[in-house]
């Protein structure tokens, strides 16, 4: 990865599919999970950078 944000998208991926597979047990539930935590995951990893991208450092 060149970028930021896919390395972001790459991680939320494998995050919210090891999550989802520990926490449901039926196929469909592990699905509906993992697509929310990853959507949850760069969804908030790009308001954050949003949030911080006028502070001065």
């Amino acid at each position: 990865m060149s970028s930021h944000l896919g390395a972001m998208i790459l991680f939320a991926l494998f995050v919210s599919i090891v999550f989802a597979t520990l926490m449901r047990d039926d196929p469909s539930a592990q699905v509906r999970l993992g697509l929310r935590l990853f959507g949850g995951l760069v969804g908030g990893g790009v308001l954050a950078g949003w949030l911080l991208y006028p502070l001065p450092f």
